[in-house]
C-alpha cells in the first residue's frame, strides 16, 4: 500500500502544471527546507540561511526549474513520466554517499514521499533530459562546429609546413577557443598508479568525431571532455609530473585518434563532445607517448540559450 500510495502521488506531480498560485509557494517553501539542510553542512559560512538564500533568490531558482522543464516539453516534446521520477528517487537512495543528509533532506520535507520527489528528484530528471538534448542539437550548435572545421581546414593547409605552423594556424582561428598541449603515455598503467576516479561524472551523452576527409567515423560515450585546458585530462599542470594514459579515454576516441594521429603532422577530424567542438594536431608519436595540439571550441552556453525568450 505504501508503494502504491507513492507511485500515485508521483504521477500526479509528474503530469500536474507547475508554478502555478499555491503551486509556487509550496515548491519554494520546499525548496528553502532542502536549501537549509544543505546550508547547515556548510563549513566555514558566515553568512546566515537568509543572507545566503534570500527569498528572491529561491523563488528565482524555482522559476527557473520550471522553466526547463516547459522548455523540454515545448522545443523537444518531451513530457517527465512518474516512472522516470521514481527510477531518480531509487537511484538517489541506492548510490547515496551521505545517507545521514539525505534522511535529513526527507525529514526536512515531513517524511513526504511525493514532495521528496518533486523537490530532489524531478528537477535532476530534467535537468539531465534537458541538457542532454541541447548538447546533441546539431542546429544550435552548427556555427561552433564551422569555426571547428575551419580551425581543422587551417591545420591541414599548413601541413606541408611542419608542426609548428599548423599549431599556429590553429591558434589564429581560435576565435573563443583555446589551444594546449595534451599528452598521453601509450603503455599500460603501473599498477601502483592507480586511475583517479572521476568526480561526479556527467550522465553519458553521445559524442561523434566524423570527417568528410576521413574514413573513420566513430561515435562515442565520453565520461569526461578531455584535454582542452592546462589541468584537464590529457594535460597535466605547469611543474607537476602527472601523467596521462592513453587507455584511459573512451575506446571509440581512442580508435579514432589511433588511426588518425599516426604520425607528426597528422590532424584529427572534428571531435564532438557534450561541452564542445576539439581538433588534435599531433606533434610527437612515439611507441611510448603520442603528444598533440588540441585546440577547443566550447558549444553555445545553456545557460545563454536558457535565458533567451
Amino acid at each position: 500500500m505504501k508503494f502504491l500510495r507513492l507511485a500515485l502521488a508521483l504521477l500526479l506531480f509528474a503530469v500536474a502544471p507547475l508554478a502555478r498560485g499555491d503551486d509556487l509557494a509550496a515548491l519554494c517553501a520546499d525548496r528553502a527546507a532542502i536549501e537549509r539542510v544543505y546550508h547547515s553542512h556548510r563549513l566555514e559560512t558566515r553568512q546566515t540561511f537568509e543572507e545566503a538564500m534570500p527569498a528572491a533568490l529561491l523563488e528565482r531558482l524555482v522559476r527557473l526549474d520550471v522553466q526547463k522543464e516547459e522548455r523540454l516539453r515545448s522545443v523537444y516534446g518531451v513530457t517527465i513520466t512518474s516512472a522516470e521520477i521514481e527510477a531518480e528517487v531509487r537511484r538517489i537512495e541506492a548510490t547515496t554517499r551521505a545517507p545521514e543528509t539525505l534522511a535529513e533532506l526527507k525529514a526536512a520535507l515531513g517524511g513526504d514521499p511525493a514532495r521528496f520527489a518533486r523537490t530532489v528528484a524531478r528537477p535532476i530528471v530534467v535537468e539531465r533530459a534537458l541538457r542532454a538534448r541541447f548538447e546533441n542539437a546539431d542546429k544550435l550548435h552548427a556555427a561552433r562546429r564551422r569555426e571547428a572545421e575551419a580551425a581543422r581546414a587551417a591545420a591541414l593547409g599548413a601541413q606541408k609546413e611542419g608542426v609548428g605552423k599548423q599549431v599556429a594556424a590553429l591558434t589564429a582561428a581560435k576565435a573563443a577557443g583555446s589551444v594546449a598541449d595534451a599528452t598521453w603515455q601509450l603503455g599500460a598503467r603501473p599498477s601502483e598508479d592507480a586511475k583517479p576516479e572521476p568526480t561526479a561524472p556527467p550522465p553519458a551523452t553521445k559524442g561523434t568525431a566524423s570527417s568528410g576527409s576521413y574514413s573513420i567515423e566513430a561515435t562515442a560515450k565520453f565520461a569526461q571532455v578531455l584535454g582542452p585546458p592546462p589541468g584537464a585530462e590529457g594535460s597535466a599542470p605547469a611543474g607537476t609530473d602527472r601523467k596521462f594514459y592513453f587507455g584511459d579515454l573512451d575506446p571509440e576516441l581512442q580508435k579514432v585518434l589511433r588511426a588518425q594521429l599516426s604520425k607528426p603532422g597528422d590532424v584529427s577530424a572534428v571531435i564532438e563532445t557534450p561541452g564542445g567542438f576539439l581538433v588534435f594536431v599531433a606533434k610527437e608519436k612515439t611507441a611510448d607517448i603520442l603528444r598533440a595540439a588540441s585546440f577547443s571550441l566550447p558549444k553555445r552556453s545553456y545557460e545563454e540559450w536558457l535565458a533567451e525568450k
